[in-house]
């Protein structure tokens, strides 16, 4: 009687179908921590961008669109992520309002005047 651990076209099989199983766990795997780590760049990238623009808003001053796509492109090469991924505008100037509304240290007219500094950019 032949036994089946012995038969050598059976334990190619096995082995063939074993490793596809693994190989395609891996893969899944591997695909989704990758793209983690790409949106872990992006939030990394956007919040970057917040921070460089905040302090020219503490003196009152507005960067230019020119200014803003500039610092776009520059963050998205540093980091290694597609401009498209990152904050435009629109985005980058909502966040910093909904930061000046919750901030607790501010005047409600210093707010306003916050506001109406990045609504300009918009």
């Amino acid at each position: 009687m032949m036994h089946l651990p012995e038969n050598t076209v059976f334990t190619a099989i096995f082995g063939v179908l074993l490793s596809l199983i693994v190989y395609l766990i891996t893969r899944q795997y591997f695909a989704r921590h990758g793209k983690s780590d790409y949106q872990k760049k992006i939030e990394i990238a956007n919040n970057e961008m917040l921070y460089s623009i905040r302090p020219l808003l503490v003196e009152k001053k507005v960067p230019s669109k020119e200014i803003l796509v500039a610092v776009r492109f520059s963050t998205a090469k540093k980091y290694g992520v597609e401009q498209n991924d990152l904050y435009d505008e629109f985005s980058l100037t909502s966040d910093l309002i909904n930061e000046t509304i919750a901030n607790s240290f501010l005047t409600s007219d210093e707010k306003l005047e916050f506001c109406s500094l990045l609504q300009s950019i918009k």
